[in-house]
């Protein structure tokens, strides 16, 4: 994960007179959590590539509702906030579909 790197320890502050400028280094650090967050979201992709290659192989179906269940309540459980539990199972809704949607690319011609 080169140059994936963020600064756990320095989180920007609010001042009590904020100006423009304050702005910037919210910004940079969320470029910064940005950059993890998409290598995190194509690693999982990848393992989930691999986990349709193994079902195209077995002959087993891409959508499994009970894994798909467990997936959210792994997710909702881990959330400290402040994101809602409600709001991370449609993130994670969103993410299923896209990976499925992949999955089923990568096999149609299968």
């Amino acid at each position: 994960m080169k140059n994936l790197l963020i600064d756990l320890e320095h989180i920007p502050t609010i001042p009590e007179d904020p100006t423009q400028e304050d702005l910037a280094p919210w910004r940079d650090r969320i470029d910064a959590i940005d950059k993890v967050i998409v290598h995190l979201l194509n690693e999982r992709a990848t393992c989930a590539v691999a986990i349709g290659e193994i079902k195209h192989h077995l002959k087993l179906p891409i959508y499994v509702p009970a894994r798909e269940e467990d997936v959210f309540n792994n997710v909702t459980k881990n959330n400290p906030g402040p994101l809602s539990e409600t709001a991370i199972r449609r993130l994670y809704e969103r993410l299923i579909d896209e990976t499925r949607s992949l999955e089923r690319q990568l096999h149609e011609n299968s």
